[in-house]
């Protein structure tokens, strides 16, 4: 499963890099950037076709996150990256750390499922307000609405996590549409979402395994025992929001 995983995030990495236009672009900040899952096969990437630039993995690194950044920079340094990467531990809703027009490019990935409508907007706030004239940005967050069963049931055991940041929002993933809404309230530009295909799945004893992992409610397995066994999980499809300053 990890493995699965791993492809699924090189794959973001190189959606992300061929979606976005690096000619202008030196200081990057990844915002949720977690343990580096996604970060460091995107600093590899990038590195194909660009010598000079700096990602500011911002992270929370609190709660059920305590301890990813240091394990982001353990991965760093094992990869001979982190001259590219520098961790930064705060709060994307309040980045007092992070000077006004300082980044070029922002992204995220299923960073917007651990705000409130309310942290959501104070979030883009500060983007904006860090992020140089004309800088760009790509979130990227599971589609909410279910295609089938599996989806379904990655959508439902969200709800059972016992592991997640306080108060739990009220959504598995904000829609794209009421995210490009606060984002042009925002005041950002030229908004678009381009959808990106996970092709993560999971039998029943992945699954399981999975669940554990996520910290899911015991009860919920016991209870979706048998939709667990007959149709297993599925990550939705993601949709990534672009969009400009």
């Amino acid at each position: 499963m990890e493995q699965a995983f791993r492809l699924m995030y090189e794959r973001l990495a190189t959606f992300l890099v061929q979606n976005l236009d690096f000619k202008r672009v030196s200081a990057i900040l990844e915002a949720g950037c977690g343990s580096g899952q996604l970060t460091i096969p995107f600093v590899k990437t990038l590195q194909k076709i660009k010598e000079s630039f700096k990602v500011i993995a911002f992270d929370i690194s609190a709660g059920p996150y305590e301890g990813d950044l240091e394990i982001l920079k353990r991965r760093a340094q094992k990869e001979k990256l982190k001259n590219f990467i520098t961790t930064v531990r705060g709060d994307a809703r309040k980045m007092d750390v992070i000077g006004n027009e300082s980044i070029d490019l922002i992204i995220s990935n299923e960073l917007f499922c651990d705000l409130d409508r309310r942290g959501l907007e104070r979030a883009l706030q500060e983007f904006y307000r860090i992020l140089r004239p004309n800088g760009q940005m790509a979130h990227g967050e599971l589609n909410p609405i279910p295609e089938n069963e599996a989806q379904k049931l990655v959508v439902d055991a969200n709800a059972y996590s016992l592991d997640t940041l306080q108060p739990r929002p009220d959504w598995f993933s904000p829609f794209s549409d009421e995210v490009a809404v606060l984002m042009r309230k925002t005041r950002f530009k030229n908004i678009y979402v381009r959808y990106f295909e996970t092709n993560v799945k999971m039998d029943f004893d992945t699954a399981i395994t999975q669940l554990k992992k996520w910290k899911t409610d015991p009860a919920f397995v016991e209870r979706r025992l048998d939709d667990l066994k007959r149709y297993g999980l599925e990550y939705p499809i993601e949709h990534v929001i672009f969009c400009e300053k």
